[in-house]
């Protein structure tokens, strides 16, 4: 047997257990699955923009599985020592506050009596953004402020900053800023951030710290990170809560992965 075979056998291998592993390592039951969203389109699906077909079929499919929708504020309370939330918990989380929110989700979540959570960015409200390559409306506060009981607001920093590259000082700054303006407005929302791109430090322990610690004294009690992986309950880190990015480009059965195993891909 050649080098090249010898070695495209073992890579087979690895591949292989993998998947075992995957399919046959128990989940924890009492999970919380948090899903990412970005726009629901009425046309094709685009990575960054899910048809809302496809999440019509997601929803049903969900219930059907046994899964428990579950609203950002049961998750603030839970985490606050109110009522656990159940098993087999899913969130649905949509970034940035586009228009879409207010004139497709909206009606879709009233429709299939389900909650999502919004991630604004008040430094955008009412604007246009270029977004995964396409110019985005952004809603104002008076949209936002019709968007419940479907879709409860939290933050998405004030101007979709990068927060790796701030001081804690910063940090604290940027989402009081965004909480401020909310409140300002008029705007119902929970303390609960998604972190902007997903991205906090926290290779570095000292920084991961800081970081967090000024995260909890702009007031926030739950905080979500990219981390493809499912929750295990009750949560060890309420600021760092894992979120599964569902994708409008892929097939049905990637989107029934994820939630199986919160993973981006089978391999």
């Amino acid at each position: 047997m050649t080098a090249a075979a010898v070695a495209a056998a073992v890579v087979a291998l690895g591949l292989l257990l993998q998947l075992e592993l995957s399919l046959f390592t128990p989940l924890p039951r009492r999970a919380l699955r948090v899903l990412m969203y970005h726009r629901v389109t009425l046309g094709p699906g685009e990575r960054y923009a899910v048809p809302a077909t496809v999440l019509r079929r997601q929803l049903a499919w969900l219930s059907r599985r046994g899964h428990r929708l579950v609203s950002l504020s049961e998750l603030v309370r839970a985490v606050e020592g109110g009522t656990p939330l159940p098993d087999r918990a899913v969130l649905l989380t949509f970034d940035d506050g586009t228009v879409d929110a207010l004139e497709v989700l909206r009606p879709l979540l009233l429709e299939a009596g389900a909650r999502g959570a919004v991630f604004a960015v008040p430094g955008w409200a009412g604007t246009e953004q270029d977004l995964g390559g396409r110019r985005c409306r952004i809603l104002d506060a008076a949209g936002l402020r019709v968007l419940a009981p479907a879709l409860e607001v939290g933050l998405h920093g004030h101007l979709h900053r990068d927060l790796r590259a701030l001081s804690p000082g910063e940090v604290e700054e940027e989402l009081r800023r965004a909480a401020g303006w909310l409140a300002r407005e008029g705007v119902p929302a929970l303390p609960a951030l998604a972190f902007p791109y997903g991205a906090y430090p926290r290779q570095d322990p000292a920084r991961r710290a800081e970081f967090l610690e000024a995260v909890g004294r702009a007031g926030v009690r739950v905080a979500f990170r990219i981390g493809n992986r499912v929750n295990p309950l009750p949560l060890r880190s309420p600021l760092e809560v894992q979120r599964t990015e569902v994708r409008g480009d892929e097939p049905f059965w990637v989107f029934a992965w994820k939630v199986r195993t919160g993973r981006r891909r089978a391999f």
